[in-house]
C-alpha cells in the first residue's frame, strides 16, 4: 500500500486508514455485487430492499472508505424470526488497515469465528476485521472487511420466500 495515497477515517470507536482511490477503482471495475448474480430468493429479496438496508451514516462512512453499497460480496441469510422478517448479513473490502477500535471477529475454540458487531439502529450492525473472504480484490493483502447484519421485511413474491 501506498502511504501517501492512505487517508485515515474515523467511525464510532474505530480509526480506519484507507486507501479511497484504489478501493474506488477495484469497486467500478465489479459489474454487479455477489447478490446481482445469485439466482437464490433471498439475495432476490435483498436486491429488492437493498436501497432502504443501510443507515445514512454507514453510506457516509462507505462514500469515505470508496465502498459501493450495490457492490457485496456476498449475502448471508441467517433466519427468519418469529415476525416474518429476515435476518440477514453480508460484507464488503477496502484496502486499508484497522488502526483502534476492535476486529469484530472473536475466533472460537472449536475454529471459526463469531462476530461481534457494534448496533447502529435497532435492526443494522456493524464491524471491521482484517479479512480477506472473497474479495473483489487482485491484492488480498492489507485489507479490512466490512462485516454487517441487518433485519429486512420480505418484498418480493411471498411465494418466493420458501423457495430457498
Amino acid at each position: 500500500m501506498d502511504e501517501q495515497q492512505m487517508a485515515t477515517v474515523k467511525y464510532k470507536d474505530w480509526e480506519l486508514i484507507v486507501d479511497k482511490e484504489l478501493t474506488e477503482a477495484t469497486y467500478k471495475k465489479v459489474a454487479a455485487g455477489g447478490a446481482d448474480d445469485c439466482t437464490c430468493s433471498n439475495c432476490k429479496n435483498y436486491v429488492a430492499y437493498r436501497e432502504q438496508v443501510f443507515p445514512d451514516e454507514v453510506l457516509e462512512l462507505f462514500s469515505e472508505l470508496g465502498v459501493d453499497y450495490r457492490r457485496d460480496v456476498e449475502i448471508v441469510s441467517y433466519e427468519v424470526l418469529p415476525n416474518g422478517n429476515h435476518h440477514i448479513g453480508g460484507w464488503f473490502h477496502f484496502k486499508g488497515r484497522i488502526l483502534a477500535g476492535d476486529d469484530c471477529r472473536l475466533p472460537l475454540p472449536s475454529g471459526g469465528y463469531s462476530l461481534k458487531l457494534k448496533s447502529i439502529t435497532g435492526n443494522f450492525s456493524i464491524g471491521f476485521a482484517e479479512s480477506s473472504d472473497l474479495t473483489w480484490f487482485k491484492d488480498k493483502a492489507g485489507l479490512v472487511q466490512i462485516e454487517f447484519e441487518t433485519i429486512i421485511p420480505w418484498v418480493i413474491d411471498k411465494s418466493l420466500e420458501d423457495s430457498n
